[in-house]
């Protein structure tokens, strides 16, 4: 009777071990349930203080002298093993491994929720391997980085709060190498590029929210570099640019949506040099005491109205305005080194000038307009057309919608309506303007009948 007895034991505990497949399996409790479970409960009970060793660690520790290590407060030696914090809920806020003042290894910062904020590594204080950050209660990441002695490595990946990815990014000894890419909120693609220890190489590309490219631009060794395309929302061709690491140099062309010319422009490659752009006042004045005079007055800080008044009495002074132009542009500035406020006389011709310079900048010019500028309207008519000369204007011609030109410089002014072709140079125009000799006529031979 006790054999078969024990046998039953043994098949019912056989039979209580088997699974339950008509009963769900319990789900898992939310990150942030203990943070709600506590709310509702008078005293709470803390996830500090369980482990034997770990000290407290706003209590027991703090920040060295050399601004680097953790010390103990007692002491003020450099801490060796594990502290932890909590939040005033009692969830724990964090415990970390110190080595000889640095912390070591990997550790996990909670949110207040009890759900996970942040998991870091360290080797002797040193970002090293790799760190997530999560969003409070989805826990879904926000970013995850890898470091390897302190600086970046590897990819590094930024997300939304639904967990697409934002931006992808390459580095390599804490400089961008390799591939980068960006997302919009919706997860379509909007940039893509390539770098090179932390320069731009080769192809930047640029996106519309419909995954057309609309900026095709290249770049070598961080420079813009080559063609250079941009394009309509749809994709069809904008504007093309020629570069010369970073200056332009040739032709750059825009053209309408039919892909009829809209404008063409010509620059050319420089050497680097600097120059000044101010805006200021000039004062002409008819003599060099006269001009001595006025900016003294000006220093004092007395007013147009004043200075005028005062000096127009016995001597004609005139006022004139330069916004943002280039010094040397300037007939009356050019060779003048100036500073913001009243300046020194300068001699023009049988004038003396006081400039009152109210802004003033200081830019390098990597390139000049050289050769031929023309812009025309939607159907094709000519709008404007312009020479350029090392960045001086030569000559334009402007034209209305009509035909009619209505403005000229530096050139005669053509006759009835627009000629389509227009010189692309100084020296075509003259070419353009030479007469063709004429034909010496051969003699006749005698007898022979003039041609009727």
């Amino acid at each position: 009777m006790k054999i078969l007895l024990a046998i039953f034991c043994l098949f019912s505990l056989a039979v209580s071990a088997q699974p339950n497949f008509g009963v769900t399996k319990k789900e898992a409790v939310p990150c942030y349930q203990k943070s709600a479970d506590r709310s509702k409960q008078r005293y709470t009970e803390w996830d500090c203080g369980k482990i034997a060793g770990v000290v407290d660690c706003n209590q027991k520790l703090e920040m060295g002298a050399d601004g680097k290590r953790v010390v103990t407060s007692s002491q003020k030696m450099p801490f060796s093993g594990m502290c932890e914090t909590c939040h005033m809920n009692g969830i724990l806020e964090r415990r970390v491994t110190f080595v000889d003042g640095f912390a070591n290894g990997i550790d996990t910062t909670y949110y207040k929720s009890g759900c996970i904020m942040v998991i870091r590594s360290h080797i002797q204080g040193v970002e090293s391997g790799r760190w997530t950050y999560f969003n409070d209660s989805t826990q879904i990441p926000a970013w995850e980085k890898t470091y390897e002695m302190g600086q970046l490595e590897g990819p590094q990946l930024t997300y939304n709060a639904k967990g697409d990815t934002l931006k992808l990014e390459n580095y390599s000894e804490g400089v961008l190498n390799g591939l980068k890419i960006t997302y919009d909120s919706k997860g379509g693609r909007n940039k893509k590029a390539n770098y090179v220890k932390g320069l731009l190489e080769g192809p930047f590309l640029l996106y519309n929210r419909k995954g057309d490219i609309i900026e095709e631009l290249n770049y070598k060794e961080g420079k813009k570099h080559g063609i250079q395309y941009y394009y309509y929302d749809d994709g069809t061709l904008l504007r093309t640019e020629n570069w010369d690491m970073d200056s332009r140099n040739g032709e750059s062309k825009t053209v309408f949506y039919n892909q009829t010319l809209q404008s063409i422009e010509n620059y050319k490659k420089v050497s680097p040099k600097p120059m000044q752009y101010v805006s200021a006042e000039l004062y002409a004045c008819p003599t060099k005491e006269v001009a001595e005079s006025l900016g003294q007055m000006l220093y004092e800080k007395k007013t147009k109205a004043q200075v005028l008044d005062s000096l127009n009495k016995n001597s004609t002074i005139t006022v004139s305005a330069v916004r943002g132009e280039a010094v040397d542009d300037n007939p009356i500035l050019k060779g003048n080194r100036l500073a913001k406020g009243v300046n020194q006389p300068i001699k023009s011709g049988k004038l003396y000038y006081i400039a009152v310079v109210n802004e003033i900048s200081t830019l390098t010019k990597t390139e000049v307009r050289e050769g031929a500028f023309e812009e025309r309207f939607s159907d094709g008519k000519v709008k404007s057309r312009a020479i350029y000369k090392k960045d001086v204007l030569i000559e334009e011609h402007v034209f209305d919608e009509q035909g009619r030109e209505i403005r000229t410089f530096g050139g005669t002014a053509a006759s009835g309506k627009e000629d389509d072709a227009m010189p692309t140079s100084p020296k075509q125009k003259k070419e353009k303007k030479k007469k063709e000799p004429k034909k010496k006529e051969e003699p006749k031979p005698e007898g022979t009948k003039p041609t009727e």
